[in-house]
Formats: structure tokens, sequence, C-alpha cells
């Protein structure tokens, strides 16, 4: 194929996958009520029988706005496949038969881990959290009088920062073992350097979830799982493979 042809087969398939996006949008956007119900639900299950069972908005475009933000943030959720899929029909004519055994599984699986990432934190990191912060209503109430009075572009920035964090986290084993294949790291070199790389891990945990240690914890604790399970992996198929 000319030279021609690849950039213009590149082309159709950014704007296959740059439609696909924007036609998911649409629909996200027309139907961003049930979208919302599932981001608050969270919330409101801990609040169930309670008067603060609501959120509040303070400038006239802000749901709207956050609303943009949920359908955008969900269709790149939905397009991500549709996205990996057009990747792989472009490089695949490219790479030998056995880089395609190991390069197209890891590309296909990429985007199941960062959507279990993201069901992680929607039903076990996220409820944890809000029930940690929601305690202090209760610690303060025997002071004096307070309540809490969510405000719903905060709510939203908050979870879907959650859910982008962990979603990302999951993606870390694809990325040490991919690092591993082309040459950058090997079994040696992870298993020496791991207090390093834990640092690093809990940096990472610091810097992309709230500044408690609930939400850092159950962060950091599935990196630490991944990064052993990768040098297990490593040390399994392909330290052997290339000894």
């Amino acid at each position: 194929m000319k030279y021609l042809d690849h950039l213009r087969e590149l082309r159709n398939r950014i704007l296959f996958s740059f439609l696909f996006l924007f036609l998911s949008f649409i629909f996200f956007f027309f139907n961003v009520k049930y979208l919302g119900d599932v981001l608050t639900k969270p919330l409101f299950s801990l609040l169930e029988n309670s008067p603060n069972q609501r959120m509040i908005f303070t400038s006239l475009p802000e749901v709207f706005v956050s609303n943009l933000k949920i359908s955008l943030f969900t269709s790149f959720l939905v397009s991500a496949p549709f996205f990996i899929i057009q990747i792989i029909l472009f490089i695949s004519p490219a790479l030998y038969k056995n880089e395609k055994k190991f390069f197209i599984p890891l590309i296909i699986l990429s985007p199941f881990f960062f959507i279990a990432g993201v069901l992680f934190a929607y039903y076990f990191l996220v409820p944890v959290i809000w029930n940690f912060f929601i305690s202090y209503e209760n610690l303060l109430n025997n002071s004096f009088p307070i309540e809490l009075e969510s405000k719903y572009s905060e709510y939203i920035k908050l979870i879907m920062f959650l859910l982008f964090a962990s979603g990302l986290s999951f993606e870390f084993p694809i990325l040490i073992i991919l690092l591993t294949k082309i040459g950058v790291f090997n079994y040696h070199f992870l298993s020496k350097n791991r207090k390093f790389f834990f640092i690093g891990i809990l940096i990472f945990s610091a810097f992309f979830t709230p500044p408690d240690v609930i939400s850092q914890i159950g962060i950091a604790i599935p990196l630490i799982i991944f990064y052993e399970f990768s040098i297990l992996f490593i040390k399994i198929f392909i330290s052997k493979k290339n000894a």
C-alpha cells in the first residue's frame, strides 16, 4: 500500500471514530437524566429516607454544563472499544504473526480493563468514600447543626474524576507488560526496583484521588496487586521465551 493510501486510511478511521463518538454523545445527552440517576445513586443510597436526598445548583448554566460533561464522559467510555478496533485494523497489516499474537490481545483487553476499573470504583470505592465523608455530618451534629447540601456540578466532577482515575489505574498491568515486551523493562528490573514503583503508585493515588486516606488506599491496593501480577506474568510468559 502506498504512503498516501496509508494516510487516507488513517484519515478515514479517525473520521469514523469521531463520528461514532459524536453520535454517542448526542444519544447520551438526550438520555442524560438516566446517566445522572446512575451517578447520583451511590450518594442517594446512603441518604435513603433522608431530607438531604437532593442536590443544588448555584448558577444558571451549572446543570447544563454538568450534563454535557456526563454525556461526553460516557460517550468516551462507550466509544473506546470502537477506537481500539480501528487501531487494530490499521496497524495489523504491519505486524508480524508473532507480534499480532501478543499485541492485539493486549490492545483488545485495554478497554475492558478500563471499564473494570470504572465498575470497581462505582460499586466499591465510591460508596466507601461517600460513607467516610458523610460520617462527618453525624460527628459534628453533636456540637452544632450541620447538613449536607451537595452541589450538582461539584459532585459530578468528583465522581467522574474517581471513575476515570480507577479506570486508568486498571490499565497499569497492560502498560507494564507492553513496556517489558518492547524492551523498556525486564523481570529483574521490575523485581529489584519494586519499592520505587510502590512509591510511584502512592504518589499517583494521592494525586488522582480526593485528599483522604480511604480513596488513596482504594486506588493504591489494586495497583500494587496489578504490579505483582504483571511481574508474575512477565516471568512466566515473557522471560522464558526470551531466555
